[in-house]
């Protein structure tokens, strides 16, 4: 994927948690997908704990916003984002996808972001209009919008990287 001079791309995982449900699960597999394509993994929640937190890859980092809810996050996510300028963000689950993209938009560095959904929008929030607006107004922005449930961890890596204009580390 890389040249022995060059540096594996830094890519950055934002999730509600890592508790065990679809949204956690998913952060998990994407994480180790992109960890065995040659990336270097940030996997950001507001609040660390989880029972998943064990499960990813003691070579994947972990950052705890101290935030309590997902919709709180985005300002210091947006910071992280600026300081830590991650080839790629990736927000896991509708209302994590919502505050990944208003997250890369703020920090102002250019860094393309992308959403994995679990569950189909008007499922986790029917009804909602501001979560719809938001969404109607920030998904155009972002670099790929996957569909979670039917796509494999591999398959959903491989789009993410395309969308980023990385190089997939495997044949």
């Amino acid at each position: 994927m890389n040249s022995p001079s060059m540096p594996p791309p830094r890519l950055a995982v934002f999730a509600s948690g890592l508790d065990d449900s679809p949204a956690g699960r998913a952060v998990v597999g994407i994480a180790h997908a992109l960890q065995r394509r040659g990336c270097g993994l940030d996997v950001i929640a507001p609040m660390g704990g989880g029972p998943l937190r064990a499960a990813l890859h003691p070579g994947i980092g972990q950052i705890d916003l101290a935030k309590r809810h997902t919709g709180t996050s985005v300002l210091a996510l947006a910071r992280i984002v600026a300081e830590r300028r991650p080839a790629g963000l990736i927000g896991v689950g509708t209302d994590a996808g919502t505050v990944a993209l208003a997250a890369a938009w703020l920090a102002r560095q250019g860094t393309p972001a992308a959403v994995l959904e679990t569950v189909p929008e008007d499922a986790a929030h029917p009804g909602d209009g501001l979560r719809r607006t938001l969404r109607g107004w920030l998904h155009p922005r972002a670099a790929a919008v996957v569909n979670g449930a039917t796509t494999d961890p591999d398959a959903a890596a491989r789009l993410f990287l395309t969308a980023f204009g990385l190089p997939d580390g495997r044949p």
